[in-house]
Formats: structure tokens, sequence, C-alpha cells
């Protein structure tokens, strides 16, 4: 058997340093955002199922940019939005309370819907202000 030049190398076994899914993602992005200024849809894209390499991760994150507002979550594990440079255009990363990665997601939206209070909460908080407001009306009376 002899060496062909001409045959695979060893940078042909090698790990690929890309996918080139930065560019498509991004292309996704454009289209999702075009379609939520053009009808009010917003998306939501699943970064865990796109395969990327941590340098790509790192160029995807750049390109983004951050806007405004960046705001944590403490609701069964942290949570952190991240405003992109693009308005309408939202990094979600949730996590375990140990730290772990649970989802990664790029929202097109006004806002995402976990900074959005749920109408229950809400109901929750006005029976909570309610019965503070009436303690301190009858701590008031008592004097």
């Amino acid at each position: 058997m002899s060496f062909d030049p001409d045959g695979p190398g060893l940078a042909d076994f090698m790990p690929k340093t890309e996918t080139g899914n930065v560019a498509l993602l991004l292309n996704e992005i454009r289209h999702a955002l075009e379609r939520f200024v053009a009808t009010g849809e917003a998306t939501v894209i699943d970064l865990s199922t796109i395969p990327m390499m941590k340098a790509e991760i790192t160029e995807f994150e750049t390109a983004l940019g951050r806007g405004e507002v960046h705001a944590e979550i403490e609701a069964g594990g942290p949570s952190e939005v991240i405003e992109t440079a693009y308005p309408g255009v939202w990094r979600v990363t949730h996590r375990s309370a140990g730290g772990m990665i649970l989802g990664r997601y790029v929202e097109i939206t006004t806002i995402p819907d976990i900074l959005c209070a749920q109408a229950p909460d809400i109901r929750s908080g006005l029976v909570r202000l309610r019965a503070r407001l009436q303690q301190s009306f009858d701590q008031e009376e008592a004097k």
C-alpha cells in the first residue's frame, strides 16, 4: 500500500472548528424579526437544537451585541434575559439551581414571557397588598 499525496490528510480527521451555523442562525433571526414587524408573530428559537462550537457561540453573542435591558430571575433556578443590540431580539438562558444550563433561546418579541407577570400572580399580589393595607389601617385605628 502506497501513500497517496492527494488523499485525506490528518486535517481531514480533526474536529471541525466551526459548523457554519452562525450566519444561518442570524438569517433565521432576521426573517423572524421581519415577520414580527409585519405581523406581530413572536418566534422562539431553541439554541440547544443548533450545533455550535464554543468559538461560534462567542461569535454569535458578539454579533447580537447587548442592548439596554438585562434581567435576572430566580424561579426554580436562575434565568437570565438579555436584550440584544437589536430591539425585539432577546437572549434567554435558564439554569438549574446547580448552575447547569437547562435551555438557551433567542426570542423575537416585544418582551419575553418570563418577564411578564402572570394573571394568577397579579391576583395573589393584590390580595397580599389589600391585607397589608388593612393591617396598617387596623394598627392606626388601635392607637
